[in-house]
């Protein structure tokens, strides 16, 4: 199957991202990312993230909804040709995302998979410190989740936030 880049028409190319494959534009406008793939991205941080990205987090962390029922997209998924969605990501990211409304996968614009990343690894981050504050150990507590799910706590969670707004 051809994908073509929703931005300039062009062959989207298979690249290996954190030992999966996605579709990149040639011309650098973005990534193709199935459906699944997103979470498990997330999950296994193998790409070393630029700290630039890191940086605008810790200028800007408060929340940013956005009433994306209000945004049109004029992206129209590769996959399938309908026309995707906005959608905010993780509600308050800030991270405006092109979703396949028939669940192919999300059509990321040039940085955003990066932007992703480093706003899932910032707010682990702030969580583990703010559960440290109050005498939590995530670790054990994560440990103890792997041990009876393949995915563990923080896998588990952001599957179910990933399959309750996109699944």
């Amino acid at each position: 199957m051809n994908l073509i880049c929703p931005k300039c028409n062009g062959a989207l190319k298979k690249v290996e991202y954190e030992g999966l494959s996605i579709f990149s534009c040639p011309n650098g406008h973005g990534e193709w990312v199935n459906r699944d793939d997103l979470g498990e991205i997330v999950r296994r941080r193998q790409v070393e993230i630029p700290q630039e990205y890191f940086d605008e987090f810790e200028k800007n962390s408060e929340p940013k909804p956005i009433e994306t029922e209000l945004l049109e997209s004029d992206t129209k998924c590769p996959a399938c040709g309908a026309l995707c969605k906005k959608v905010n990501y993780a509600y308050s990211s800030g991270i405006l995302i092109d979703h396949c409304p028939r669940g192919c996968g999300v059509w990321l614009d040039k940085g955003e998979l990066e932007k992703i990343q480093a706003f899932c690894q910032y707010w682990d981050k702030r969580a583990t410190e703010v559960l440290s504050e109050k005498g939590i150990d995530l670790l054990k507590f994560v440990e103890k989740s792997e041990k009876t799910d393949s995915h563990g706590f923080m896998g588990n969670l952001i599957t179910r936030i990933y399959d309750k707004f996109f699944g």
